[in-house]
């Protein structure tokens, strides 16, 4: 089934919400296709539920229309979609056993009991719950209740899946099993899902393309490597990858070949990254904001001055096969201080003005200790006061 929406906005008014209410979804263009597995990512109240929710049929929007295939949804209840909603948390029947949780919904179609008797059994096989279905929600543990929830799903064999934060309540551990099996689940029934979280690792570990929303407005769709190699924006740059992207103030100039600086650095940009950011020559001599991933700086004490930052260590985190290196951001040289509200353009997580490099494999370091960080300058990415990628 492919989904359209076509200039979908929704502001929720009420006596409580003030005159001129702000929308949740100002208005928003998507397209997925048939067979698409969709992961929509931001931060809470990005207006992502929201979006699930009308295409389910659950909202109704304020402008704009839903389409599945060329058909208009927008105004079609829920139950004439032919679509399953998986939500955060599983909501089975506590009275009934697995079993009877999944054969509901094809009771209330009325279907032959012989063809929901194979229903219920291919979809405990391919969820591996077989030996579960004659016990009750309360004896199962939380991954397997949730795979009770999309058996109820599979079952009615829809069109469409959506699936509304589905493993936010459960343990890290758990989480990773439990996105190798929807994954491989979506993969073997060939439907199109729509796959809500706020996790960026879940959404670029599972997703065929992923969409980022900031404030009801999607920011980017792609494939997880496009989000990842370029970003359309600081907001998504920081949002993907993990742990996140680095950002600082910086400036750029051209004197016979393109050159950055931030901080006490100065680096020549190579070709990739000039040919990456083809409006460059827009910003010159303009404070821009200059971004770097964790695993892209290296500790070397053999660096010049300028190629590298003199950095004292403010936090550690050992993680056995790497370690993660905290540290503040230079308070001086070019760039510094010149882009206010930084942190409001990116999508960063931790005190304001700390960076962080990974060192792998792991070094023993002490809190409090000089390093000099070199960052190769192949792997800058480079963004307008505004966030917006040059």
């Amino acid at each position: 089934m492919r989904v359209v929406l076509d200039k979908v906005s929704k502001t929720f008014r009420g006596p409580r919400l003030g005159r001129t209410p702000r929308p949740a979804i100002p208005e928003l263009d998507l397209e997925i296709a048939d067979g698409e597995f969709l992961v929509v990512v931001g931060p809470s109240g990005c207006g992502k539920s929201t979006m699930l929710r009308i295409i389910a049929g659950l909202e109704e929007p304020t402008t704009g229309d839903v389409y599945f295939d060329d058909r208009n949804v927008t105004y079609l209840p829920p139950s004439e979609r032919n679509l399953a909603f998986v939500f955060q948390n599983p909501a089975l029947y506590p009275h009934m056993t697995i079993e009877e949780n999944i054969r509901f919904p094809l009771e209330v179609l009325h279907l032959p009991a012989p063809e929901v008797t194979l229903r219920v059994e291919a979809a405990a096989n391919l969820l591996k719950l077989s030996d579960q279905l004659l016990k009750r929600p309360w004896q199962l543990s939380g991954g397997q209740r949730q795979r009770a929830a999309m058996g109820r799903a599979i079952v009615r064999d829809p069109g469409l899946f959506l699936l509304d934060e589905p493993l936010s309540n459960l343990d890290a551990l758990l989480r990773v099993e439990m996105r190798a099996e929807i994954s491989a689940l979506q993969r073997e029934l060939g439907r199109t899902t729509v796959y809500v979280t706020h996790d960026g690792e879940e959404a670029m570990t599972m997703g065929h393309r992923v969409a980022v929303l900031r404030d009801g407005t999607l920011q980017q769709c792609g494939t997880p490597g496009e989000l990842y190699s370029t970003p359309a924006n600081a907001f998504v740059a920081g949002f993907v990858g993990n742990p996140q992207m680095n950002f600082v103030p910086g400036q750029v100039w051209f004197d016979g070949v393109w050159q950055v600086g931030f901080g006490s650095v100065y680096l020549v940009l190579p070709d990739t990254t000039v040919a990456r950011h083809p409006f460059l020559a827009r910003h010159e001599g303009e404070a821009v904001i200059v971004g770097f991933r964790p695993e892209t700086g290296v500790v070397d004490p053999t660096a010049s001055e300028t190629e590298a930052m003199d950095v004292e260590v403010t936090g550690i985190q050992q993680l056995g096969k790497e370690t993660r290196v905290l540290f503040t951001a230079p308070r001086h040289g070019i760039g510094a201080g010149e882009i206010p509200g930084l942190d409001r353009v990116t999508h960063k997580v931790g005190r304001p003005g700390e960076l962080m490099v990974t060192l792998s494999p792991p070094e023993p370091l002490v809190y409090g200790q000089s390093l000099r960080i070199r960052v190769d300058p192949a792997s800058l990415h480079l963004f307008d006061a505004l966030g917006r990628a040059l």
